[in-house]
């Protein structure tokens, strides 16, 4: 039986069956994979129920990234390429179906990378944010560098000339961007170090605040006044850090300065009134209160508090009713002061 006239009419090299015949097996071939993804992932499903490993699990997602655009438009470059084309339009077709892959594939990476992260986040307690994101960086990474090493080798791309190239000039980029390279290395020796992680309390130089944010290249830092400073991780790393969070409270130094006048016997009860008054609040430790010099300005008395917890309001409303106490007795037993107290945190 003769096909109709029309079906054999060329267009762009190819009869209209031919277009026909192409363009129906990449949408059926579409059909079937979508359906055969549909039903692996319910077996799948079923079977990953009845086990605790992760494999099965990440296949599922695996298979749940796959998008169907993807899927038609490599089945439609599959099938153009039984058409008849010239030379350099197969190969664009072959680079572009190179492409549409490489995307899938970094697409399916980064979905199982963040399920694996996150299920050995699940299984390891201590693992912080700021660590699953890097390990997560790190990842995803590696894994683009791998797919589009792949993509350009497959694409008919020397990828050993241009690894060799990147060799020879290496040099001169790793100096042109050394600072970026240098915040970047910075990055990934906090994230495996951890001297701190997002939520902690630091203090640089003078400065201190909460961790905000941990990026590749800067460390995002509130400060107690609410503004927002933002570090060079490779400066932040060459300065004097001091972690708050890491310690179990805060200590307090409270200097009284007596009056000249007072006697060696007065001074001698400072240090008793003192702990009575932090005992009566009983919300610090006194650590210690001497004696420490006695001169023109009259004798000084310093005492060290140690009060539990990291709260700023908690830790002066403890330390204002230590100093009041402190006050209220002086003030019973006579004992004035030269001049108003001083604290140091």
């Amino acid at each position: 039986m003769n096909s109709p006239a029309w079906l054999e009419t060329m267009l762009l090299g190819n009869t209209v069956l031919d277009w026909a015949v192409a363009l129906g097996w990449a949408f059926g071939a579409t059909a079937v994979i979508v359906l055969v993804r549909r039903v692996v992932s319910h077996r799948l499903a079923v079977l990953a129920a009845r086990t605790e490993t992760v494999a099965d699990d990440a296949v599922i997602e695996a298979l749940k990234s796959i998008k169907k655009t993807y899927v038609l438009l490599l089945a439609v470059g599959s099938a153009l390429a039984w058409l008849h084309f010239p030379d350099a339009a197969h190969t664009a077709i072959r680079r572009a179906m190179i492409v549409i892959a490489v995307l899938q594939a970094i697409r399916t990476g980064n979905v199982v990378v963040d399920f694996l992260a996150g299920r050995y986040a699940a299984r390891k307690d201590g693992l912080d944010r700021t660590t699953l994101r890097g390990l997560s960086h790190v990842g995803r990474l590696i894994l683009w560098i791998t797919v589009i090493l792949v993509g350009l080798e497959a694409g008919g791309f020397e990828v050993k000339t241009l690894l060799t190239g990147l060799g020879v000039g290496g040099i001169a980029i790793a100096l042109a961007v050394q600072n970026i390279l240098g915040d970047l290395f910075a990055a990934m020796s906090i994230v495996l170090d951890k001297p701190f992680v997002v939520g902690d309390a630091i203090a640089v130089d003078q400065f201190e605040g909460d961790v905000v944010h941990i990026g590749l290249k800067s460390t995002r830092v509130r400060s107690v006044n609410g503004e927002e400073v933002v570090f060079a991780n490779a400066d932040l790393l060459k300065s004097r850090l001091r972690n708050l969070t890491r310690r179990d409270g805060r200590r307090y130094v409270i200097t009284l300065l007596l009056a000249p006048s007072t006697t060696a016997e007065r001074v001698g009860h400072v240090p008793a009134l003192v702990a009575e008054a932090v005992a009566e609040d009983g919300r610090s430790t006194l650590q210690r209160s001497h004696l420490i010099a006695a001169g023109l300005n009259g004798p000084e008395v310093e005492t060290s508090l140690f009060i539990p917890g990291m709260d700023f309001t908690q830790g002066f409303e403890i330390r204002q009713a230590v100093l009041l106490g402190i006050l209220q007795r002086l003030e019973r037993e006579g004992i004035t002061l030269a001049r108003s107290a001083t604290v140091a945190p």
